[in-house]
C-alpha cells in the first residue's frame, strides 16, 4: 500500500502515522458542496481554513458582488468565450443573462452583480477570463473581477453547467457569498483550471491547489488561491505561506513541500514523489491525467 500525504483537509497519512494536515484552503456550500474543505470566504481576499469538510477554495470578494465561497483552491482559462449582451429584446431572463452570450443589457453593457447582489446592466468590460482586473480594467461580458487575494483581482467566469468550464480542473462550483451568510442566488462561477506542479492556469502571485464538492459526486478541482513565498521544507501555517508549486503538509513539522505528478515525478534531490489525498476518506488527488503528490 502506497504511503499517503493529505493535502487542505482531512487528514495526513505518512508511513502508518496519522498527522494532523496543516494546508488551510477557504470553502463554502451550495450547489453539490466544494473542495478544501473549511469556512467560507467573506470578503476580497481568502479567509482560510480548510481543516473541517465543507467546500473547497475558490475566488474571493466580486467587485461589484458579495465575496466568493465554492459551492460543491491568474485564473483558470475557460472554455466559453465571452461576448457582449445580445441587446434587451427577447432576453428569457430578467433584466439580464449573466452566463455567456449575454441578453439583455443594450449595446456597449453587459449583466453583472451590482453591489446589493441583483444583476445589473454595466458598462461592459475588455478584460478576457483568467486576465488580471480592477476598476479601470473590467471584465468582458461573462465575467466578473473577483479578488482572488487581497492584493490580486482577476475575471472569473458565470456558468450554468460544467460544459461551460474548461476541464479538467474546471467546475461550475463558485457560489457568491451576499456578505451577510448566505449565497447570492442564481449565480454560480467556474473554478480555475490549472496546474498545481507548474502553475499554469494561475495569475501571477496566485498559485493552483485543489477543492473537492462536499456533497454529491464529491468530485475533485481545481482553483488559484493566494501564493506566499516558502519553498522545500519551508516552515507554513497554510498553503498561503507556499510559493506556488508548493503545499503546506504536517508532516511532524508544518512544511511547503513541492507538488508533484506520480506518473512523472520531477522533485528535488533526495526526495520521492509521494501520493496525496484529500478528505477524510483519503481520495487520491487525480484530476485529468496527473496524480497528484508531494516531493516529501
Amino acid at each position: 500500500m502506497r504511503t499517503s500525504l493529505a493535502v487542505a483537509i482531512g487528514l495526513v497519512s505518512l508511513v502508518g502515522s496519522v498527522l494532523g494536515a496543516c494546508a488551510k484552503g477557504s470553502s463554502g456550500t451550495g450547489v453539490g458542496g466544494g473542495g478544501g474543505e473549511g469556512g467560507e470566504w467573506e470578503g476580497p481576499g481568502p479567509a482560510s481554513n480548510s481543516s473541517s469538510s465543507a467546500s473547497g477554495m475558490g475566488g474571493a470578494g466580486g467587485m461589484g458582488g458579495g465575496a466568493v465561497s465554492s459551492s460543491g483552491s491568474g485564473a483558470g482559462s475557460s472554455s466559453s468565450s465571452s461576448s457582449g449582451s445580445g441587446g434587451s429584446s427577447a432576453c428569457n431572463e430578467t433584466p439580464c443573462k449573466l452566463v455567456s452570450p449575454q441578453c439583455g443589457c443594450a449595446a456597449g453593457e453587459m449583466c453583472d452583480i451590482d453591489g446589493t447582489g441583483e444583476r445589473a446592466c454595466v458598462p461592459a468590460g475588455s478584460a478576457p477570463i483568467g486576465a488580471l482586473c480592477g476598476i479601470d480594467n473590467d471584465c468582458a461580458a461573462g465575467g466578473i473581477c473577483l479578488a482572488t487575494t487581497p492584493t490580486i483581482s482577476t475575471c472569473g467566469e458565470f456558468c450554468s453547467t460544467d460544459a461551460q468550464c474548461t476541464a479538467p480542473g474546471g467546475l461550475c462550483v463558485i457560489k457568491l457569498n451576499d456578505g451577510s451568510g448566505g449565497q447570492v442566488p442564481g449565480v454560480t462561477l467556474c473554478s480555475e483550471n490549472c496546474n498545481a506542479t507548474t502553475n499554469v492556469g494561475c495569475a501571477a502571485g496566485t498559485a493552483c491547489t485543489f477543492g473537492r464538492e462536499a456533497a454529491g459526486q464529491m468530485r475533485l478541482y481545481t482553483t488559484c488561491r493566494e501564493a506566499g513565498s516558502g519553498t522545500q521544507n519551508s516552515a507554513c501555517t497554510d498553503d498561503t505561506d507556499c510559493a506556488a508549486t508548493y503545499g503546506c503538509f504536517n508532516t511532524g513539522t508544518d512544511e511547503c513541500l513541492k507538488y508533484c505528478n506520480v506518473n512523472a515525478p520531477s522533485c528535488p534531490s533526495g526526495t520521492t514523489c509521494t501520493p496525496i489525498t484529500i478528505g477524510n476518506d483519503a481520495v487520491e488527488v487525480i484530476i485529468g491525467n496527473v496524480t497528484y503528490g508531494a516531493c516529501l
